[in-house]
């Protein structure tokens, strides 16, 4: 040896985090909205993003989508606050901007049932994007969809023009939710 050494310092432990505080306004913050896709769609705020804390994807899925230096604000129930705040902690997301406690939900997507989508694919009055994950896709898919999985969604959202309303879709409508959300947001 030669006669040197190094001390190693142990990184400082991360406390409790700080609890939820209620606010009337995103004041330049994104609203994630982890209510149910349903829910989401009758009714919600302005630019909000939707993934729904139900399901065991909610921390991944909601870190594909969220900038982990942006200042995120919580909307649902307390208890899918709650529960969305752990799941966004456990993937990195320490600081949390708090809760939406009244929110302006006026803005509302809209549903179509699968008769609806084949007379709009048929008039080509809709553009319609598959959300699904590549290998999901290659089992099958709608000809006339485009493929965007959803966490690209953002990244092509300018490409996709005024060519009529846009309709995602996906296995199970989470994803579709989601990328509906970002679509309108942005």
């Amino acid at each position: 040896s030669s006669g040197t050494s190094v001390a190693a310092t142990a990184p400082a432990p991360v406390g409790a985090p700080a609890p939820l505080t209620p606010v009337s306004k995103p004041n330049g913050g994104v609203i994630l909205d982890v209510r149910r896709a349903r829910q989401f769609a009758a009714g919600h705020a302005r630019a909000a993003i939707n993934v729904p804390v139900d399901g065991s994807q909610f921390p991944t899925r909601a870190a594909f989508v969220l900038d982990p230096d942006g200042r995120i604000i919580l909307y649902g129930s307390s208890d899918e606050v709650e529960r969305a705040a752990r799941g966004l902690r456990a993937v990195g997301f320490l600081e949390l901007g708090g809760y939406l406690a009244d929110p302006d939900d006026t803005e509302t997507l809209q549903p179509i049932d699968l008769d609806e989508l084949e007379e709009l694919l048929g008039s080509g009055r809709i553009q319609l994007l598959d959300v699904r994950e590549k290998q999901e896709r290659d089992d099958g898919y709608i000809p006339e969809s485009r493929h965007i999985p959803y966490r690209r969604v953002r990244d092509f959202a300018g490409e996709l023009g005024d060519d009529g309303p846009v309709a995602t879709i996906c296995q199970t409508g989470a994803r579709a939710s989601l990328a509906a959300s970002i679509l309108a947001a942005e």
